[in-house]
């Protein structure tokens, strides 16, 4: 099969061309994959639902990332604006073009949310985000068709195979030690830099072709760099936040969200809030304290992992003082980490 219709950058060109007002819409919408967004829906549905589905959103979508780094240095291919003069760019990336991160993220995301309410109107709702999500990386002249497709496509497979395994990793953390729950989540935090490491040392010699470079820092002003490690660092974060959070909260009694609607949105509005700032100010954080300059990766790790952390740990124990905590009659939380139903 022909496969360089996916990734001709003269469609890019034809839809931006097509409509002006259309492509301003789509690219307006470039904001669904951006970090702030994602901790946005992965608080709502923590702080919405119940901490045990944050924390899984939240894993899944650490090894996903992992796994969409490792896939890009693997097949290292180009952006359509580094190939194309013809293409208006929106947004400079400096990462590989293939598969497409939003639409690998949002389909693992908004699948799983999907498949946790399983309301018609959550399908409908999560099928128009990830659509928005994807077609704005077209018009925006950063992804081609088949960075789409391919992120579709390996966001589904994930998904499946870990609504298929996860149920077992819960099962068998239950049944281990303090010690040996923690090793085995700093094990599963490892995950995305075991996924990336090896894609990226397959690189070996390669270089970065000299027309790419030049014309993406021509159309954008800034220069790219796409054969290192960006994202993986930062995954670990996540995942390892998100897992010692739950096992924390776990310890202290657990949370579960109010049955009234107002009193749980008194704590999902203020709790989400408190969560992008911590994402915001960590960071600059480790610049002041000088750990950025040190390690940049280790600075990308503890600002994810203490945003997570704050999230699955800070903001439920911090509603429970203050009363915003309903005990829901069924379900009792153990120490273990896990949430079992009676």
């Amino acid at each position: 099969m022909d496969y360089s219709l996916f990734m001709d950058p003269g469609i890019n060109t034809a839809v931006q061309n097509f409509s002006v007002p259309l492509t301003s819409f789509f690219v307006q919408w470039l904001f669904l994959d951006t970090m702030p967004w994602y901790f946005l829906v992965i608080s709502v549905i923590t702080l919405g639902l119940h901490p045990r589905y944050g924390v899984r959103l939240t894993t899944l979508f650490g090894i996903n990332d992992g796994l969409n780094e490792a896939f890009k240095l693997a097949f290292h291919m180009p952006r359509p604006y580094w190939v194309s003069e013809s293409v208006t760019v929106y947004t400079a990336h400096s990462s590989f073009g293939f598969p497409s991160g939003a639409a690998m993220y949002g389909m693992v995301m908004y699948g799983y949310i999907a498949a946790v309410v399983r309301r018609y109107w959550a399908y409908l709702v999560c099928g128009v985000l990830l659509l928005l999500a994807s077609l704005a990386r077209i018009f925006a002249g950063i992804h081609f068709i088949l960075d789409i497709f391919g992120g579709w496509f390996f966001g589904i497979i994930i998904l499946v195979l870990f609504l298929v395994v996860w149920p077992k990793v819960e099962e068998y953390a239950a049944r281990l030690s303090l010690p040996g729950r923690l090793l085995l989540f700093t094990f599963i935090s490892a995950v995305p830099l075991l996924l990336v490491y090896p894609a990226f040392l397959s690189l070996g010699s390669w270089q970065l072709p000299s027309a790419w470079a030049d014309l993406a820092l021509l159309k954008t002003g800034s220069a790219i760099n796409p054969a290192r490690i960006q994202d993986a660092y930062g995954s670990a974060g996540l995942i390892f936040g998100a897992l010692t959070g739950y096992e924390f909260l776990s310890y202290r009694g657990g949370w579960n969200p109010p049955d009234d609607w107002k009193r749980r949105a008194a704590v999902i509005v203020p709790g989400t809030l408190s969560v992008l700032c911590i994402a915001a100010l960590l960071p600059a954080l480790w610049e002041t304290l000088g750990i950025a300059a040190f390690s940049e990766p280790l600075a990308g790790f503890l600002s994810m992992a203490g945003t997570t952390f704050w999230l699955i740990a800070g903001v439920p124990s911090l509603a429970t003082q203050v009363g915003f905590q309903q005990m829901r009659e069924g379900s009792t939380t153990t120490k273990t980490g896990i949430l079992k139903t009676r």
